[in-house]
């Protein structure tokens, strides 16, 4: 009888210390896991981003590309500096209207330029088409171009940045 006792006191100690040591070593794991910090990554700007003076666009003139950098960007645990979240086409469509459309093609996200002697945005990538306006002309791209939204402030003009999804006809912010 002894021997039964001291194998079941073996089997009962064996447990308990095996479950002991998975639950040290799975909570830090679900804490980390389940830890809000990890979940309210800020990949964009809470405030406008400055591009600088608005009487730099000229009415008529071809759309100007411009890099979107965001001052800080910071998640649960970094900071980051000076991250570049994209880039812009900007243009002035009359004396009081500016306009910003989005340089990631909703297509697919690659960059789309200025073809100058065309005279229309194009995605290189599978050869979408966009007018002037950012309307789609042709190519796979289900939607034209996402415009973003633009104010001017003390003669500044200020862009909020919106990364929107990809791959759908429905603009919708990622």
């Amino acid at each position: 009888m002894a021997d039964e006792d001291r194998r079941r006191f073996l089997k009962v100690a064996t447990c308990a210390i095996g479950g002991g040591v998975g639950l040290a070593v799975a909570g830090p794991v679900l804490t980390l896991l389940a830890d809000p910090a990890g979940k309210t990554t800020v990949t964009t700007p809470t405030t406008p981003l400055d591009l600088g003076p608005a009487e730099q666009f000229r009415a008529g003139a071809e759309p100007h590309r411009v890099d979107v950098v965001a001052p800080i960007i910071k998640d649960g645990w970094t900071a980051a500096r000076d991250v570049v979240l994209g880039a812009a086409w900007v243009r002035r469509t009359a004396p009081d209207k500016l306009v910003a459309l989005s340089a990631v093609c909703p297509h697919l996200g690659c960059a789309i330029g200025w073809d100058a002697i065309a005279g229309n945005f194009l995605c290189p990538c599978h050869d979408s088409r966009f007018s002037v306006a950012g309307e789609k002309l042709n190519g796979p791209s289900e939607r034209g171009m996402d415009e973003l939204p633009l104010e001017v402030r003390d003669g500044r003009l200020l862009l909020t940045w919106v990364r929107y999804k990809t791959g759908q006809s429905r603009r919708e912010p990622g």
